[in-house]
Order: structure tokens, then sequence, then C-alpha cells
């Protein structure tokens, strides 16, 4: 079995076990010493990682479950995950990426969202695709998404949209309209407020890209968290989770 797929069912099972049955010898074992937390929403380390999943098991359980997650992708000593969960009465949209080292989790960062009742594209947050599809086309992906980020998003060559972004692209950023106009229209009218300064990370697994980037919206730091899916070497479905610095 590939380091990939060994990541992966690692955190599968983090899931399972360690969130939703509350197994803290599970979370343990495969949570280094040295763990380094970027979540604002856990204390630091993993001290901070324990005991915030001891007061999740004090919480009470919902009535049904569901899965946890509709994307898990992974590339190297990355797995990345995009879930949806009820959590105080409202739909929660998480993006979450772990990096490994020797089968265990080293570090970690997420963006946690609400999902609004009404979106301009008329698409959920979270449906879509969930199959990485061929292997062999990550890197080629990867080179992609990694030039149209470059160009359009950071350096807001907004005229070179077109050579990466299908007409009809499928859009789940609750505030962008669907196809290459919406999303055009949206960077250009958020040009002033929004920046992205550089890239971070760059997580591709077939058809799949995820981008990890920082920059200021509003002029507050975020970290921003896009996926994108690709055919044909075109970009045809966009995904978004943003994290702004309190």
């Amino acid at each position: 079995m590939k380091q990939e797929d060994i990541n992966k069912s690692i955190v599968r099972d983090f899931y399972r076990r360690a969130v939703s049955q509350g197994d803290i010898a599970f979370a343990e074992e495969i949570v280094a010493d040295d763990y380094i937390q970027h979540s604002s929403a856990v204390k630091p380390g993993k001290a901070g990682l324990l005991e915030a999943l001891h007061y999740m098991k004090q919480m009470p359980k919902p009535a049904t479950t569901s899965t946890p997650f509709m994307r898990l992708l992974a590339e190297g000593d990355y797995v990345v995950t995009n879930m949806s969960f009820g959590w105080d009465g409202k739909q929660k949209v998480v993006v979450d990426i772990f990096r490994f080292r020797a089968g265990q989790v080293v570090e970690h960062w997420d963006a946690l969202q609400d999902q609004p009742e009404t979106t301009l594209n008329g698409h959920a947050m979270m449906d879509g695709d969930v199959a990485p599809g061929d292997a062999d086309l990550a890197v080629s992906n990867k080179a992609v998404v990694k030039d149209f980020y470059q160009r359009v998003f950071v350096n807001k060559q907004l005229e070179a949209m077109s050579d990466f972004v299908a007409p009809d692209l499928i859009q789940h950023c609750p505030e962008i309209s669907n196809g290459l106009i919406g999303l055009k229209d949206y960077l250009a009218y958020k040009s002033d407020s929004m920046s992205i300064e550089k890239i971070d990370l760059l997580i591709g697994e077939g058809n799949f890209v995820v981008v990890q980037s920082e920059g200021k919206l509003n002029q507050k730091n975020t970290t921003f968290y896009d996926v994108f899916r690709l055919t044909d070497g075109k970009i045809v479905e966009h995904w978004g989770v943003k994290q702004i610095s309190l």
C-alpha cells in the first residue's frame, strides 16, 4: 500500500475513532509529540488537541450520523479533507490539511465557514465531484493550477483567466456566480479589498488540486483554501473556504 493511502486511512480512523467515538488513546498514538497546531480554535500542541477531543467526547452525540467528509485527497506527506457537519444548529464547511511524518500527524491547518442558506451560484459549498480521478494527471494539473493561481489570483492578470478556466465553470463559493465570467467579475470587484500575496501549499491528486495561500481580505490577514477540479487541462469546478485572523 502506498504511503498516501496509509495516511488517508489514518485520517479516516482519526475522524471515526478519535472524533466520533472519543478514542483518545488512538489520538495519542497517531499524533506526534511535537505536533504543530495552526487552528485558532484549538490550544497549541498535542496537549491542546487531546484537550479538545476530551471536550468533544463529553458533548451530546447527534441522533443520526453521516460520512464526515466528502473529499479525501493526498500527496506526499499531506492529506486534505473537505467536509461538512452540523454544529450548534448550523451547517459548517471545513478544509483540513494534515502533514504526516513516519505514520504520525505532525502539523495541522484548517478553515471553517458557515454554509449560507442561499448562494449566487445555486450550489451548496460541499456538493459536486469527489473522486480524485486519474492519478497520472496530478503533475500536469498541479502545473496548470500553479500558473493560473500565480497569474490570476496573486498577480491579478484577469485577462489570462480564459487560458485556464472553462467557460461553464461550476462554482461552489457562495458569493461567486457560475462560469468563467462569474469568477472574473468577482475578482475584479474584490480587487481593492482582497489581495493574495503568496502560495503556501499546492497539493494534488488526480483531477483535484488544493491551494493554500495567504493574503488580506478587508485589511485583515487571511488564509485562503481553494479546491479546483480539472478536465482536459482546464479548471471546471471550484470550491473555497477562507480563515480570517482575529
